[in-house]
Order: C-alpha cells, then structure tokens, then sequence
C-alpha cells in the first residue's frame, strides 16, 4: 500500500524503527539492528541537534522558482540562515505570543499574498514549525482560499520539529507533499529522460553525476534539489529513477515506482572506482547503453589509476563521519589507498539502510560505531581512543576534530560522487598528509580527560518498555 494515502509523512521511527543512538562496535550494532524491529536508545544528555523543518527547509530553498514561508515566531524564522544562497529569500509568518492563543490565520494569509506579489512563484510551500504544531492553526483553511485566488499549488510541510529525533524525517515530509499535491497524477506518456533524487548534494555532487550521465548519452532531471516545479511535475513521465543517497531518496524513489510505474534503479552509492562504476553500469545496463558506459568508464579509470598512489594513506587511521549509505564506498577507497578505518559515524540506522552495515565486512568487527545527529563529545570521546589521524566528515561542526588532535578532511562543498569525486577525495586526503604531524595538545580540547576516558555509551541507555 502507498504511503501516499496517510495525510502526512511517518517519522522514521514510525516508519522504520529508526535508530539515532548508538555507541558501540560495528559487530554490536549489527547485532542490535538485525531484528524485526529495532529497539529504540535514549540519551540521558544531549548536547546539539538538527531537526527535520531545517532538512526540509534546505531541500525546498533549492527549488528555483517556489516561494517558501516559515511558519512560526521570528527564531523559527530564520532557520536558513547557515544554508542558503545570499540571492534566495524566504518569507516569516513573525507569530507572537498573542498569535499562539488567538490564531496566526491573518498573519499567513499576508505572507502568502505578499510572496504571490514579490516573487511570481510556480508553488508556495508554507513549513510548520513547533510553534504551529502546538498552537494547531488551520492551515488548511487559509490554503483553500487563496489558492482560489492566485491560482497556484500552496502546500503544506507537515514539520513540527520534535516528534522525531532523525531529522531525514524532513526529506520525507517533502517527499510526500511533493507527490501528493504536484507530481502529475496521470502522465500522458514516457519520455526519454532519468530522475536523478538529490536531497543534501551540493551542487559539484550533482554535476559530476551529469557530467557522466552526458559521457554515456543520457538525458536526465534532478529533483527535488535544483529543480523547478515543472520538473518535479514531469518525475511520473520519467523513464527510470536513480538516487544519490538511498537513505534520503529511497522514499521518493520507490513511491514513483509504486504509484506511477516509474522504474527505480537500485545500486549502490556511486562513491570511488567501484561505486561509481557499479552506478553506472547499472543504469547504463537499463537503458541499452552498456557500450558507451564502458569506454567511457575505461577511457576515465585509465586516467585515474596514472595520477594515484595506493599508499597515500598508509599508517594512518582514520575516521568516517558521513550518511551511513557512503561509509561503505568512502572507507573501501581510504582502505584502497592504505589507511585503516578505525571507527565511523552516522545520523541513524533504520531497518532499511542497516544493510549497509553488512558491506562494511572487510572492516574490523571491533570498528568503533557512533550513530547519533550530532552529537560532538561522544565522536571527541571515539577519536582520542582510536588515536584517529584523519576525520572525514559531511557535517557542520567538525572543527571539534582539530582540537582533539585529527586533521579534518570536510567533503562539504566538493564532489564526492562519481569520478570527479575520486579526484576531489585524493586532494583532500594529499593536502590531510601534509597537516597530519601535527602534535595533539589535549590543552585545545572543549571536552575533558575524565570524559574521553569513559565509555562512549556513557549517556545512551537502552530504551525501557
């Protein structure tokens, strides 16, 4: 049955058992994800997060021509502040405390009036935050009567940023708007183009991916990162779907497929020589493509294997802090290139994506394990008992990682995807090297000695029932 039919989006603890608290090895955590369901963790202390209206803030900020409004007090307002773009603009319901108890209806109906009059936008997404889940304003209602009036789709992200403790909940959120109020419901016909599904790639990501895709031959549309509305509406004429990060386009994936017989192409993350191969050639394979994607990937390996050393990173241990779905394919290439993978971390294991966990079999079993968003004492506590050289990391935040002593090697903003990505990570890991004799001053440190001589699971205890 299509999750489609619920008014709103699952969180991932509903929908998968999601789990965002584990410290541990990697032979404990796949032991502890392996059942029917996964029993849930608490912290007893939490030192930072990110919740799921700013996931699904980022994500809609990238859409070219919708309109989006914050739908909450002033704070709530200006969540986008770290991400965006300094062209783009979003709009601030600005409620008070007057507001919460007598209604913000009028306050919405101005903002969406006053986007409708400044920007001329395909779509206008209105995003909950907890003040609006608390207060229960119907939203519906100011919805229905002003779509009457300016003649375009105003959705709703059903966000309220506390029910759930895995903010990939946001993407899904949006998933399920986007399907549900703008993706064509009966598409006239195929056409000769793929859905790429990007959620959280910055932009050099996504045009490696392009870059080959124009290599082999095939025509494609991103979405819902640097789409447009009319894209988003044309994902049920696609011919196939393939997904950057499963863990964040799966849903979207498998519902154009399940819904509108959009095929989706399942492979791996097409991170290093063999991800990206493996990607490739799958979809090339679907397509009736194989010959073209082989020279091609022959021509660009050629290339690749002339300008690395396979010994770059040997004696150096080194830890993965990235979206579980790339642990496998970033730690094979740092094994690859002679490193060791002593521990990695991830925003959540779910009873999808724990079948990455099994690809991690040439790692170690003792492999130190951190699941949890955010989170900074607990990797501190992981580096300085894995006396870690290197730390990979995607997240903001990784700065706490000089100070105990690693150079940090951040994958934000650079490509990591197909083969401009193995480019991109051997520049990084060439310049980590030259920094990596640095002496560790535990003088640097935010955290102290008593808490980094403790046992990371410290604060995460099992959930009683």
């Amino acid at each position: 049955m299509s999750f489609l039919e619920e008014r709103k989006a699952l969180t991932r603890e509903k929908r998968l058992s999601a789990l965002s608290h584990f410290h541990g090895t990697l032979e404990g955590l796949i032991d502890e994800t392996s059942g029917a369901e996964i029993k849930q963790r608490i912290r007893t202390f939490s030192q930072i997060h990110v919740d799921e209206t700013i996931y699904a803030f980022n994500v809609l900020s990238k859409i070219e021509d919708a309109a989006i409004i914050v739908n909450g007090s002033i704070g709530c307002g200006n969540i986008g502040l770290s991400e965006i773009d300094e062209a783009f603009g979003w709009y601030s319901t600005n409620l008070v405390e007057r507001d919460t108890i007598l209604g913000g209806d009028d306050k919405l109906r101005e903002a969406i009036l006053r986007a409708y009059e400044e920007q001329h936008p395909k779509a206008i997404f209105i995003i909950g935050t907890p003040v609006v889940a608390i207060n229960n304003d119907d939203i519906n209602s100011v919805i229905l009567e002003l779509e009457d009036e300016i003649q375009i789709p105003i959705i709703s992200i059903y966000t309220d940023g506390f029910k759930s403790k895995t903010p990939v909940t946001g993407y899904d959120i949006v998933t399920h708007s986007l399907l549900k109020y703008l993706v064509d419901k009966e598409p006239d016909k195929t056409e000769d183009f793929v859905n790429i599904i990007s959620f959280s790639e910055d932009i050099e990501d996504v045009a490696a991916i392009a870059k080959s895709f124009k290599a082999i031959g095939i025509d494609y549309q991103v979405l819902p990162r640097f789409s447009t509305i009319d894209e988003i509406k044309a994902a049920s004429r696609a011919k196939a779907t393939v997904v950057l990060n499963p863990e964040e386009g799966d849903y979207l994936a498998k519902e154009l497929e399940e819904v509108y017989d959009v095929p989706y192409i399942v492979s791996e993350a097409p991170i290093g020589f063999r991800g990206t191969k493996a990607f490739l050639l799958k979809i090339a394979s679907y397509l009736k493509r194989e010959n073209e994607a082989i020279r091609y990937i022959e021509e660009v390996e050629a290339r690749l294997q002339k300008s690395i050393s396979l010994h770059l990173l040997d004696g150096k241990n080194v830890f993965v802090d990235v979206s579980l779905s790339k642990v496998p394919a970033i730690s094979r290439f740092i094994e690859k290139l002679g490193g060791k993978v002593v521990g990695f971390g991830a925003p959540l294991v779910d009873l999808d994506n724990r079948k990455q966990l099994l690809k991690l079999d040439f790692l170690s079993k003792g492999t130190t394990a951190v699941i949890g968003n955010g989170q900074y004492f607990e990797k501190a506590n992981a580096l300085k008992k894995g006396e870690v050289d290197i730390y990979v990391s995607e997240f903001f935040g990784s700065s706490f990682a000089a100070d105990e002593g690693a150079t940090v090697v951040s994958t934000r903003n650079k490509a990591v995807y197909g083969f401009d990505g193995v480019y991109a990570l051997y520049d990084s890991f060439v310049k980590a090297i030259r920094l990596t004799n640095k002496i560790s001053n535990d003088d640097n440190s935010n955290y102290k000695l008593s808490w980094k001589s403790k046992s990371g699971n410290w604060y995460v205890k099992q959930e009683v029932s």
